[in-house]
């Protein structure tokens, strides 16, 4: 199985970002996965000592095949980041998984997405695959299930389909 980059968007939050990473590393496949984070620039002045505490944390970041880090000079804001970031990812390696930094997943996290996106590739409705659950009672889903909506928690995607989102 391909595994599909992760693509991180952090901020300037470190605590969450510490705990994101944390639990990242503890799925099965992040040595084996290729991990991208884009730290936006700050806003204003106040926020710069939280972006670079967060951006010396993940200049550190280990336990992945490799990690490559995207300093934003400007502040993009949320949206602008992620199109563009998950754009370039997903433009290069057809496939990506899209965390932001205050995100804590389990350890199968990784191989369901990846899991996930071999499986419904042909599948022309399916647009993302997102790792959050929403039901609180887990143990009663016995497999996949479809939603009539996205979700930005934990989600994954194809380029076909990333660029005919990006079109409408």
């Amino acid at each position: 199985m391909s595994l599909a980059p992760i693509v991180l968007f952090v901020y300037n939050r470190p605590e969450h970002t510490r705990q994101t990473i944390d639990a990242l590393q503890k799925n099965d496949l992040a040595q084996e996965s290729e991990l991208f984070v884009y730290s936006d620039g700050t806003k204003n002045e106040k926020a710069l000592p939280q972006v670079n505490k967060v951006r010396e944390m993940v200049r550190r970041i280990s336990g992945f095949k490799k990690v490559t880090v995207i300093e934003r000079d400007r502040n993009w804001g949320l949206a602008a980041n992620i199109i563009d970031g998950v754009t370039h990812v997903v433009g290069k390696y057809g496939t990506v998984i899209v965390l932001e930094d205050d995100l804590i997943t389990s350890r199968n996290f990784l191989r369901f997405m990846n899991e996930a996106l071999a499986v419904y590739k042909k599948e022309g409705a399916v647009y993302s695959i997102t790792g959050h659950s929403f039901t609180d009672d887990v143990k009663d889903i016995d497999s996949s299930y479809f939603l009539a909506f996205t979700s930005s928690w934990g989600w994954a995607t194809w380029e076909e389909k990333w660029r005919y989102l990006l079109r409408r």
